[in-house]
């Protein structure tokens, strides 16, 4: 499995777990192809079956809205007690981050903290210290992180290759990208063919990507 499937089953758990946080239950097909930004719930419905054959949700046959997280599933997503999700049950706990400013995921843009709105994030995806992030452009759209999503970051001075960071790369600009240490240089990487990679000879690493929030409406 490529690193891009992994990302959108992680979303698309995501999605399913949002959407029983807000409503007691599963999104449908349709939800989740605009949480995630599918075109096609036939797409949808193929995830889906991949979710279940890899044991990480349940479905009850014939009945909509009739997804279920499984303990695989909430392993995956950081979810370490035992409460059950699903349909009728207690929704997920969430937290209220705020969004301290907007982030380029295309070029470095001039960081800037604004602090004027909050949003609510399941807590199996955010931490107390965690913040949000609103996302200008577009070179991290395969890893389905689009312009205008929100993206959850916990501060982290420490990274691994391949994870989605918020890299200062000069004194006042910072960028998200995935990082690559490689040969004596960092390389941080978009996830869009039509951007080339970015190098340099170092950059501060000032927290890591652990979810995107979208909204829809």
């Amino acid at each position: 499995m490529t690193r891009h499937d992994q990302d959108r089953k992680t979303r698309i758990l995501q999605a399913i777990a949002e959407g029983l946080r807000r409503n007691g239950t599963p999104p449908t097909v349709r939800e989740i192809a605009d949480l995630v930004g599918l075109a096609a719930p036939s797409a949808v419905h193929h995830h889906l079956e991949a979710l279940e054959a890899d044991r990480l949700i349940e479905r009850e046959s014939g009945l909509s809205r009739s997804i279920r997280i499984t303990p695989s599933g909430r392993a995956l997503l950081g979810l370490d007690d035992e409460v059950e999700v699903v349909r009728g049950r207690t929704p997920l706990a969430a937290r209220e981050l705020t969004v301290v400013g907007q982030i380029a995921a295309g070029g470095p843009i001039e960081a800037y903290e604004e602090r004027s709105e909050t949003l609510a994030v399941p807590e199996f995806m955010s931490t107390a210290d965690s913040y949000l992030l609103k996302i200008r452009g577009d070179s991290m759209i395969d890893a389905q992180i689009a312009d205008g999503d929100y993206v959850v970051i916990k501060p982290s001075q420490v990274a691994k290759n391949g994870d989605i960071v918020v890299a200062q790369v000069e004194e006042n600009a910072v960028t998200l990208k995935r990082i690559y240490r490689e040969g004596g240089r960092v390389r941080l990487q978009p996830a869009n063919e039509a951007y080339p990679p970015m190098f340099y000879d170092e950059v501060r690493v000032q927290g890591v990507l652990v979810g995107v929030m979208r909204r829809v409406h």
